[in-house]
């Protein structure tokens, strides 16, 4: 499966000839993020806690829902512009460099082969009829093409339309989020198992929180989470 993805990739390139996602350069139609970029991105410390996903564990002061979540890099710098590129689907190099990576490391923690499913946080409706985009579903999708595990975008929707992450609180995050999201796929597709949640960057862990709480009262028995980035402050 994964050389017909190559084949694919390698005539899409004939086409719409392969950029770095960081410094818009020309590269190699298999290559993800060109060398220099690459090295400018700034790997995410190993000590943030693998449980809430934070530099600043909030396991004993938050109820989270998720029960693993990883990270790669900071949002900053080189890292900041190749999150945006995926955001504005210049490019999906992003997504592709950091879906091999996910894999390895859930291989590591040995995880990979309980993951029933990938899913990602969804966007609203009314960006998905301006753009037909979403940049977490595309990680999802990715991760999928290392491991043929099966992934669905119809498991959540975002019923807020408003909701606007970057814009809110840290507080506000957690309020708005809380009624954000909902379960909108069939039972049977998570009831007992275990769920990849999928998104760009994890900054208070709100959107996860209750992405996972939606698919663990739709039966969910774990979901762990993968982000590219995360904040290096908040």
């Amino acid at each position: 499966m994964r050389s017909i993805y190559k084949l694919l990739d390698f005539i899409a390139d004939l086409f719409f000839p392969n950029r770095c996602p960081v410094c818009d350069g020309y590269i190699k139609y298999d290559e993800y993020i060109c060398e220099k970029c690459e090295k400018e991105l700034e790997y995410a410390d190993d000590s943030y806690c693998k449980r809430c996903g934070q530099l600043k564990c909030i396991c004993s002061s938050e109820t989270i829902y998720y029960d693993a979540a990883f990270s790669f890099i900071y949002y900053d710098g080189a890292g900041k512009k190749g999150i945006i590129s995926l955001k504005r689907a210049k490019a999906t190099g992003f997504a592709g460099l950091f879906a091999e990576k996910a894999v390895k490391l859930l291989k590591e923690n040995d995880l990979l082969s309980d993951i029933d499913i990938i899913t990602s946080v969804p966007v609203s409706k009314r960006k998905m009829r301006e753009t037909a985009y979403n940049h977490a579903h595309m990680f999802a999708k990715m991760i999928h093409r290392n491991c043929d595990i099966p992934v669905s975008g119809k498991l959540l929707s975002k019923t807020d339309e408003s909701l606007v992450q970057h814009e809110l609180s840290a507080e506000e995050r957690k309020q708005r989020a809380a009624k954000a999201y909902s379960f909108t796929g069939k039972e049977q597709s998570v009831k007992g198992k275990t769920v990849l949640l999928c998104d760009d960057i994890i900054t208070t862990g709100s959107t996860l929180n209750y992405c996972s709480k939606a698919l663990k009262e739709a039966g969910a028995d774990r979901v762990i989470c993968c982000t590219i980035a995360m904040t290096k402050f908040e």
